[in-house]
């Protein structure tokens, strides 16, 4: 057995052992990197915790794993993004007269009557006021004097 471990094949694996912890060290701190700058915002939290994965081996990244941000910086930025898009739909939706919040389907406010949206001459369908045609009939939308208008020139 002294034979073994006093042999050229065991200095050889010692070696590769070696090589591949370092290679495994370096590949870690490599990864802590890449993976910090795209959760991280600021530089000195980028480097710190490349740092912690570098100077500690093996027990850096584990460090890592449990301080850094739960998201990508671009995963949080897209979910802002969604948050304000829902909020100006919400904010959007509200009575130009009262400010009362009504439903997209409204005709007129239930506030204070206000005359919202006019209902589709076929399908009865609110219609905004800037479309040209129902989207679920395929109407032309006319305002009700261009309709009565229209009317007038059929006749």
């Amino acid at each position: 057995m002294s034979d073994f471990f006093g042999s050229t094949t065991w200095t050889a694996l010692l070696i590769i052992i070696q090589i591949f912890g370092v290679a495994l060290w370096l590949a870690l701190g490599y990864w802590v990197y890449q993976d910090s700058r795209r959760r991280f915002e600021n530089a000195g939290a980028i480097t710190g915790s490349t740092a912690i994965a570098l100077i500690i081996p093996l027990l850096g990244p584990l460090i890592y794993l449990f301080i850094r941000p739960p998201e990508y910086l671009t995963d949080a930025h897209d979910r802002e993004m969604e948050t304000l898009a829902l909020e100006a739909q919400v904010g959007g939706l509200r009575c130009p007269e009262c400010e009362a919040v009504v439903g997209s389907r409204f005709l007129v406010c239930p506030m204070c009557t206000a005359p919202l949206r006019e209902p589709c001459r076929r399908c009865s369908e609110p219609l905004d006021p800037i479309w040209h045609v129902c989207p679920y009939c395929a109407t032309p939308a006319y305002s009700q004097t261009g309709s009565a208008a229209e009317e007038t020139r059929i006749s």
